[in-house]
């Protein structure tokens, strides 16, 4: 039986329990007063010689008795208004809790006491209070996360624009292009046109993965290697590293995977030094896979917002796959090592 269900009508035992006690010691209040009256006028008739007629026993009798009756009816009243001023009490606080909760006032909390209905009803407003804020809670979060998404993404889908941008920029300073070299542009300005599609379809989806089963992953973290080297070669002496490593499986997201890289090559195009090599590895280990990157940095007083949103860009998708960024900074050196572990 559960502890609700053994409080059922307790609090009217305790009820009838207090009336029947105040109302037993107002009984024998009202024979002790009645007696005692009685017991005061005889002792003065006799004191006084006084002989009384049956009229006026009669009325002192009746005198007595009402006078009685009324001091035992007050102190019954008394008594029972002090011994139930406690659960009184309890309801007036109970009823600033309800007001509470319709105030929205979630924090404030009933304090519980006793062990009767009133008990339950203060555990069920606290139940409510507490679940309305966990409610609150949950929504606060879910919206900074729907905001943070909306921020990540926007930035996300700035860098493949930008580099539309370039290529046509690019394609429209040339007085003479070849067919080959057409082709070449159009086919990245295709590839990035394709990138901002999917960018904006996972904003509108509320940032869904669309995860593939790859039997070679490998591959195609040596094709997003390829594409990084394309992109920043003719403006820095690139490392890039891809130790050899057996053929290893897991469902990835290609888009997550083009996020990382394409942030990896926003924040140097826009903070490392032209005269500094940018380093760029992608290994496989037992805790899952590792992307890391370095390069030194330009001076600047403050790092730009872009940097920060690119940064939590990329701690979004690694904690999406179960793994952790970790970012190493200082006025000279940046370096970055993202784990997925979780494909």
């Amino acid at each position: 039986m559960t502890d609700k269900a053994k409080r059922r009508g307790r609090l009217s035992f305790e009820i009838l329990g207090l009336f029947a006690v105040c109302l037993a010691v107002a009984i024998l209040l009202y024979f002790f007063l009645s007696l005692c009256g009685i017991a005061l006028v005889e002792k003065y008739c006799w004191e006084k010689n006084l002989i009384l007629s049956e009229e006026q026993i009669y009325h002192f009798d009746n005198l007595i008795f009402s006078v009685s009756l009324l001091l035992s009816v007050g102190f019954f009243v008394v008594l029972f208004l002090v011994l139930f001023g406690e659960r009184f009490a309890y309801i007036r606080t109970i009823m600033k809790g309800v007001d509470a909760l319709q105030r929205g006032e979630l924090e404030q909390r009933v304090p519980i006491m006793g062990n009767n209905e009133l008990t339950s009803l203060a555990e069920e407003i606290n139940y409510l209070s507490e679940t309305e804020q966990r409610i609150k809670e949950r929504e606060k979060s879910l919206n900074e996360e729907k905001e943070e998404l909306i921020r990540t993404l926007s930035h996300d889908i700035r860098t493949p624009l930008t580099s539309i941008m370039a290529y046509t920029e690019l394609l429209s300073a040339k007085e003479t292009c070849t067919p080959e070299e057409q082709r070449e542009y159009l086919s990245l300005v295709q590839k990035k046109t394709a990138q901002i599609k999917n960018l904006t379809d996972i904003l509108l989806e509320g940032g869904k993965r669309t995860a593939e089963y790859f039997e070679d992953a490998r591959f195609l973290f040596a094709q997003l290697i390829c594409e990084f080297e394309e992109v920043l070669e003719g403006e820095f002496e690139l490392k890039t590293s891809f130790p050899d490593c057996p053929v290893f499986s897991g469902s990835f997201d290609v888009q997550d995977m083009r996020r990382i890289f394409d942030n990896l090559i926003s924040n140097a195009q826009k903070y490392a030094d032209p005269t500094r090599p940018v380093e760029l590895a992608v290994k496989k280990s037992d805790g899952g896979l590792v992307i890391w990157q370095k390069n030194a940095t330009r001076k600047l007083d403050h790092p730009a917002e872009g940097f920060r949103m690119g940064i939590n860009s990329i701690r979004r998708i690694a904690n999406s796959y179960g793994g952790s960024v970790n970012v190493e900074q200082n006025d000279t050196t940046f370096e970055i090592t993202v784990i997925l572990s979780e494909f």
